[in-house]
């Protein structure tokens, strides 16, 4: 039948409100949505240890939420709670921490379902692309890739030319048929948006793709929570739908795209390979 056009909107409606609560809350009352965070993440606990029996769908979902929610979002809001010698004293621990989480996330991405299409398979060549990059940018800070100012997250490893690399690959990858991308449609431009409205919360004290982690880190988890938890519409659904396109005619649309990012991206690593032998000398 398709996708409901009025399930869609109102889903990404209620998507854009709880992205842009959740903003708000993680730039001007952190410890508020930090209660939130723990409270809801003991709720997760609670329900799936008392819940009979689980399939392996249900317990990888509940890994991603604790992964994502109480040791993704809620370190970060934790580390911002600490006073600012505390803070100083665990940076570069907080930083290792933050490396391994985020190279971790990119890298297992390489063994994700390609659901016997082209751009999925192509998808991991990008992967292992992004990774390579994001790995020497990391480099040249010395991995220390992370710090708080002013109650801001803040990650200095990851510039524009890869945050839009990023996101291309990103849009490619949800449209695998092993990914719901109904619920995640929203998660590149959120994410984009999200970044440029906390630098301006910030007021620009930093460059604008400093604020990439912590955005993406507020959108993916809000996102994963909307989708365990889904605000259903108080009325009854009954379209339009839509048909999705055959997975060969989204193969033509990205694969050009994942090719561009490739070639951009060895071309980053190459000039960085260069950059990075004359600074050890």
């Amino acid at each position: 039948m398709g996708v409901d056009l009025t399930l869609l909107l109102w889903n990404s409606g209620v998507a854009i409100l709880a992205v842009s609560i959740v903003c708000y809350l993680a730039s001007f009352h952190q410890t508020i949505l930090l209660i939130f965070v723990m409270a809801l993440s003991l709720v997760a606990g609670f329900q799936f240890t008392s819940a009979s029996s689980h399939n392996p769908i249900q317990t990888m979902g509940f890994i991603k939420f604790i992964l994502l929610l109480p040791l993704g979002l809620g370190a970060v809001l934790v580390f911002i709670s600490l006073t600012e010698v505390t803070q100083q004293r665990f940076q570069l621990w907080f930083s290792h921490y933050i490396n391994f989480a985020v190279l971790t996330n990119i890298f297992v991405m390489v063994f994700a379902p390609s659901g016997d299409t082209f751009r999925g398979h192509l998808s991991r060549l990008v992967c292992l692309t992004l990774f390579l990059w994001l790995l020497q940018e990391m480099r040249k800070v010395r991995f220390q890739t992370t710090q708080f100012d002013h109650k801001f997250f803040i990650f200095r490893s990851s510039p524009l030319r890869w945050i839009y690399c990023h996101a291309a690959y990103r849009i490619a990858l949800l449209s695998l048929p092993s990914f719901d991308s109904i619920q995640y449609l929203l998660l590149e431009p959120l994410s984009l948006i999200v970044m440029a409205i906390l630098y301006r919360f910030h007021k620009k004290r930093n460059e604008i793709h400093f604020y990439f982690g912590y955005a993406d880190t507020i959108v993916v988890t809000t996102l994963t929570v909307l989708t365990r938890y889904p605000i259903l519409p108080p009325f009854k659904i009954n379209g339009p739908y839509y048909t999705n396109l055959p997975q060969n005619q989204w193969d033509m649309l990205f694969i050009p795209i994942q090719l561009i990012v490739i070639v951009f991206g060895i071309k980053e690593i190459f000039k960085n390979i260069k950059l990075l032998r004359i600074t050890k000398f």
